[in-house]
């Protein structure tokens, strides 16, 4: 089983972050580290973690190189048969790797097992906040589809075989968690390891949809990196879901029937995320 953390400037919860993945009550682990350059106290906390425990391997870019490319870098080194990006301000429950593993054991078409999401203020205190999902088994490629389609993406932070994330696209565009998580609803199910909880830190402030935007087109954030991309964020994405759905292996007529979904759906998911987003951002 491999952890990989990107982190950039993470020192204010990290240690914290790192005890938890260390108290997992499964054994047979390695931790990936790979730092974006960090100017703060990151670089120094995950030496000392890597220097007394030796399932954790410290990697660390000269400069930043965007938050893909970093997310691409723990996974290029991971050697277990199960993989999970973690963040570097989150909490888990110490079964949530062992019973998100035995799911998959359990289930050879699923390529998923997450856990289930509990908000947690920058204390760590709970918050008045919830977000599900939900288990695809018994459903087919066009339901799996549309479920990652019109859900969150808190997926992408569940247990996923290494031999399946490793045929899909990380790709530095925006929406690369959307586009990723359906090439791999294409491929098998995703499954909810109910008892397990997955600890989500929410300790920035809302973001409007033109500071989302704004974030995107950054330099740092390395999302955008061609003068369309920079000018239109959000321009790939239908392509990229389109090539999603055409390379995928299943038959002509469940493409046919996605496709035929997806075309006037995007318009309607951009009209309700702009509208939820500025609904959440601060007056």
């Amino acid at each position: 089983m491999s952890i990989g953390i990107p982190v950039c400037n993470e020192d204010r919860f990290l240690e914290e972050t790192l005890r938890s993945l260390l108290s997992q009550d499964y054994g047979n682990m390695e931790i990936i580290i790979s730092d974006n350059a960090s100017t703060d106290r990151t670089e120094e906390i995950c030496r000392e973690f890597s220097a007394r425990d030796m399932r954790i391997s410290y990697y660390r870019f000269k400069d930043n190189q965007g938050a893909i490319a970093n997310f691409r870098r723990v996974l290029e080194v991971a050697r277990g048969k199960y993989f999970m990006w973690a963040a570097g301000h989150d909490l888990w429950s110490p079964n949530l790797i062992s019973d998100c593993v035995h799911l998959l054991e359990g289930e050879p078409a699923a390529v998923i097992a997450f856990g289930t999401c509990k908000w947690v203020d920058a204390s760590g205190q709970p918050m008045v906040k919830a977000s599900g999902w939900a288990d695809t088994r018994g459903r087919d490629a066009v339901e799996r589809f549309f479920t990652v389609f019109w859900g969150n993406m808190h997926p992408i932070y569940g247990v996923i075989r290494l031999e399946a994330l490793r045929q899909v696209r990380l790709l530095s565009c925006v929406g690369m968690d959307l586009i990723l998580l359906s090439d791999l609803a294409l491929i098998g199910h995703f499954v909810h390891a109910t008892p397990a909880l997955w600890s989500r830190r929410e300790f920035r402030h809302a973001e409007s949809h033109q500071e989302r935007m704004n974030r995107y087109r950054s330099t740092e954030y390395g999302l955008s990196r061609s003068l369309i991309d920079r000018i239109f964020p959000l321009a790939r994405l239908p392509l990229e879901l389109t090539k999603a759905v055409l390379r995928s292996k299943i038959s002509w007529l469940e493409k046919l029937a996605i496709l035929g979904i997806l075309i006037p759906s995007l318009p309607v998911k951009y009209v309700i995320g702009r509208r939820q987003r500025s609904s959440s951002s601060p007056e």
